[in-house]
């Protein structure tokens, strides 16, 4: 049986559980439209355009935060599926906060979807295949390729030929802009989470304990550090949700 919920509980229950502030919401017959901070530094691919790439030392920060937010999602059993640098805000301090849920559920370790989710550059190969695929599995793939565009500057995959683009994700071919001058250890992560076979990549406790990872502490602005057991995600979105059940996709 697929599993029915209310449009409004899946990102209400990710605020709420994070103590995260809500401004005002507006409420009509039909919708009802949360609306949060504004994020005043835009998102991250704003920011890679405006520096063409982010330093590995920058690159950490950010990643850390993100690879925190989809712990906590993890661990409430609900998958993003639609991870890419455009859905990455960051307020006026530049804290990660992680976007639209559109595409987001409820999605256990045992449960397998398949819905093609996501943009096609960011998703894995298995979702351009048509196969089931298990969330948090596709999730971790998606978070390789935003760390391999924040420290080159570029897609790791062309996505014009999709075809081509499966068949070198699938031969494990990631390749480097020789112009761009990266320590082994990141390279070394993007390989192992660009892994085209899904219970081979790491999860997201192996990367923060990765050697390029393991000394970023889970940081916020204003000097902040965070131990690793207090996962507070960030989550940014303005969206409009019907009242009305829908019936998420298997």
């Amino acid at each position: 049986m697929q599993r029915e919920i209310v449009g409004v509980p899946l990102p209400m229950r990710i605020h709420i559980d994070v103590g995260k502030e809500l401004r005002p919401i507006i409420s009509t017959p039909n919708f009802t439209t949360f609306i949060t901070e504004f994020c005043e530094s835009g998102d991250l691919l704003q920011k890679i355009r405006k520096l063409k790439r982010l330093s590995e030392s920058e690159a950490k920060l950010v990643f850390r935060q993100l690879i925190e937010a989809l712990t906590y999602l993890e661990r409430h059993g609900i998958v993003h599926r639609d991870i890419k640098c455009e859905n990455i805000f960051l307020d006026r301090y530049e804290n990660v906060k992680l976007g639209d849920f559109g595409f987001a559920r409820y999605l256990s370790h045992k449960e397998k979807s398949s819905t093609f989710c996501g943009s096609r550059a960011y998703v894995a190969p298995e979702i351009l295949r048509s196969i089931a695929y298990t969330g948090h599995t596709v999730d971790i793939w998606s978070s390789g390729v935003v760390l391999f565009v924040m420290v080159t500057g570029v897609m790791p995959y062309d996505d014009r030929n999709p075809d081509k683009m499966v068949e070198r994700q699938l031969a494990h071919k990631v390749r480097f802009p020789k112009s761009v001058n990266l320590t082994t250890d990141v390279k070394a992560l993007i390989y192992e989470i660009l892994h085209p076979y899904p219970p081979s990549r790491p999860s997201y406790r192996a990367i923060c304990k990765s050697q390029w990872l393991r000394n970023t502490p889970y940081r916020l602005a204003g000097g902040v550090v965070c131990s690793s057991s207090f996962y507070r995600m960030h989550c940014a979105s303005v969206r409009a949700f019907p009242f009305s059940l829908r019936k998420l996709e298997a």
